[in-house]
């Protein structure tokens, strides 16, 4: 098990879409927001290491139609998140209501009010359920956690396999919480600088909506 927390560690190092996606939020929202997302795509491996227990990862795999299906909607939500990004001017992300109450409006120039169009506010549970969909609708999550996982199981050990996948998907959060967290930080001290900024601020959205866009087209390069 210690050899294949070595690996997810090192997995999680190399560059791919779910950090590139942290490091993307996180520069332009800051490190909570940067963690809020990072807890939605742990909890997103473990829907995945679901699906591989139970044998559903193996049949969408094999459908090219549903395999279709997620590209298609992956795509979609990441051109969605690109075009949010595009409109939004510069702000910050309340993460939760009382705060939302205590945070005072933008400027004007710099940027829209929490509920109008191109905002930047977003909730923690928005951020959150964004990294759980970015996961669930990214198919290269589900080749990778067919190809990275299984090839771990030990037959010869006293846990049966649903077991030790279940272990090592865990394993696998904890290395991507520790990986990404990291990038997180880094990213949200960018951000830090960037808040007396307006002009920063709008070229760290517009970096995230270009991230988007090419992880989109990303998708259907497999």
């Amino acid at each position: 098990m210690l050899e294949f927390f070595v690996a997810a560690i090192v997995v999680a190092l190399a560059p791919g879409p779910d950090n590139l996606f942290v490091l993307a939020q996180s520069a332009t929202h800051g490190a909570k927001a940067g963690f809020c997302i990072i807890c939605g795509l742990c909890t997103g491996i473990l829907v995945q290491t679901g699906l591989l227990v139970v044998g559903v990862s193996a049949l969408i795999a094999a459908s090219p139609v549903a395999f279709f299906v997620i590209q298609c909607l992956g795509a979609a939500y990441l051109v969605y998140l690109a075009y949010k990004s595009f409109q939004v001017r510069a702000g910050t992300v309340v993460l939760d209501a009382t705060a939302a109450e205590r945070h005072p409006e933008p400027r004007r120039g710099e940027g829209s009010s929490p509920e109008g169009p191109g905002s930047s506010s977003l909730s923690a549970r928005r951020l959150y359920l964004r990294g759980i969909i970015m996961n669930l609708t990214n198919p290269k999550a589900i080749l990778f956690a067919l190809s990275f996982i299984p090839p771990a199981v030990k037959m010869d050990s006293p846990l049966s396999p649903s077991v030790q996948m279940v272990i090592l998907g865990s394993e696998f959060v904890v290395a991507t919480f520790i990986v990404f967290g990291t990038v997180a930080l880094l990213a949200g001290v960018v951000k830090k600088f960037m808040l007396n900024s307006p002009k920063a601020n709008r070229n760290l959205n517009w970096f995230s909506g270009a991230v988007f866009l090419f992880m989109a087209v990303a998708l259907f390069a497999l």
